[in-house]
């Protein structure tokens, strides 16, 4: 069915609440950060962050920064050229070139991008829902300026702070992309979202296998409502051109290091033994089996193969197991209290419970108010779904399921209105 024209896009009318919640989104982000950094300040340890991944991130920020080697030596005197992958230590150098090496700098403009997460967010539900789904819109723009969890994921100096906008980023282009009607309209956002998509690959490469997904969903979409395959071919083009260049770089880099392709980071092995071992919790130790005599004295190519093949063989050997584990990787993915290990103070996981729980109902519910909306499902669900099933492989944490929550705010939103009397079920379906 066509969109609904809807109300007029300009005027104050949906604009101030929607300038309020990013103003307000930015202060408590800011207050945020503020925060971590006093604690740190106050502990004396010489720590840039509260978790210890933000140390790698750091390290690799400063070899950039000063033009050396883009390398970690861990575990013994062993090098590793691709430990990680570089989008979030180019953005850590970039602020560090910026605001000197006090984390606090990098921690504010965090907070800057967390801010425009919130006007991205209702950008995609207007996108994604249609004109006529501006308060859904604005609901779903205010969630996201006041969720705790996305307030964190700006102080803290981990990768979600740069991989959540890229995401957004993408799911907006797509959401455009989805009905556009004409192939010459289809170039900018297919090149914006394939940019967008490489680039989130290089911050986080766990989301790589959704990008291809959400472009299969779009195209069975259009086949079913027999609509004129230009567009699709078109953006599909585009798309894969920005990524390729924008992913190329670091490609040939790699080939020039290991004399083969290494698409992202030589850390999957250690990742996939770390959800896949006889020892295995759910949740993540991989300092008990990367200190083995066995692993860490061998380069890290070496590593990634024998910890990937040991995760296979114990994964044939132990379905029973690895089907059990699963479960409970699942259930600590969906926990709306953080998990044991970084739970805190009983006061923490009760506030924590008592947010997240109906946030969650909320979620459920306006993704089944939109059960016929395959564009709700991909580009608002899609996300928060394909990193809880690839987290019931890898090891897992309720952290992995924050930046699916993002896009998921607009189901929310979508629930929270429709509990409240809204007497539309959503949005018309449109294939």
């Amino acid at each position: 069915m066509p969109r609904s024209s809807g109300p007029p896009s300009r005027g104050p009318a949906w604009r101030r609440p929607l300038a309020l919640a990013v103003e307000i989104g930015l202060l408590l982000r800011v207050l945020a950060a503020d925060l971590v950094q006093w604690r740190l300040d106050r502990a004396g340890d010489g720590r840039v962050c509260l978790l210890p991944d933000s140390e790698y991130y750091w390290r690799l920020a400063q070899t950039i920064r000063d033009g050396e080697v883009f390398q970690i030596v861990e575990w013994g005197d062993v090098p590793h050229f691709a430990l990680r992958t570089p989008g979030y230590p180019l953005f850590l150098a970039a602020c560090r070139l910026a605001t000197g090496d006090n984390p606090l700098g990098a921690r504010l403009i965090q907070a800057a991008l967390g801010a425009a997460c919130v006007w991205l967010v209702y950008r995609l539900t207007i996108a994604t829902l249609g004109e006529d789904r501006r308060s859904a819109a604005l609901v779903a723009a205010a969630l996201t300026a006041v969720h705790p969890y996305f307030i964190a994921t700006s102080a803290l100096l981990l990768t979600e702070a740069v991989f959540v906008p890229l995401l957004l980023v993408f799911l907006w282009a797509a959401a455009v992309l989805w009905d556009r009607q004409s192939a010459r309209g289809a170039v900018a956002p297919g090149l914006a979202a394939g940019g967008a998509a490489a680039a989130a690959v290089l911050v986080r490469p766990s989301c790589l296998l959704f990008f291809p997904m959400v472009v299969a969903a779009w195209w069975a979409s259009r086949l079913a409502a027999r609509r004129a395959p230009g567009p699709v071919l078109v953006g599909t083009l585009a798309m894969a051109l920005a990524f390729v260049a924008t992913m190329a770089p670091w490609w040939v880099r790699n080939a020039r290091v290991y004399g083969e392709f290494v698409p992202t980071a030589l850390w999957m092995g250690a990742s996939l033994y770390d959800g896949l071992n006889p020892d295995a919790t759910g949740g993540s130790d991989m300092m008990r089996f990367l200190a083995d005599p066995d692993v860490w004295p061998l380069d890290e190519r070496d590593q990634d193969r024998r910890l990937k093949a040991r995760a296979v063989a114990f994964a044939r050997e132990n379905p029973g197991r690895v089907a059990s584990l699963a479960v409970v990787k699942l259930g600590r993915y969906w926990s709306p209290w953080p998990n044991a290990e970084a739970a805190g103070p009983a006061w923490v996981r009760i506030a924590a419970g008592a947010v997240m729980t109906p946030l969650l109902v909320l979620m459920a519910f306006g993704l089944w108010t939109l059960h016929r909306d395959a564009r709700a499902w991909a580009l608002l669900a899609g996300p928060i779904l394909y990193f809880a099933a690839v987290h019931a492989v890898f090891a897992s944490s309720m952290r992995y399921r924050t930046p699916g929550e993002f896009p998921a705010m607009a189901t929310a939103a979508v629930g929270l209105l429709r509990a409240a009397g809204d007497p539309r079920r959503g949005v018309d379906r449109r294939t």
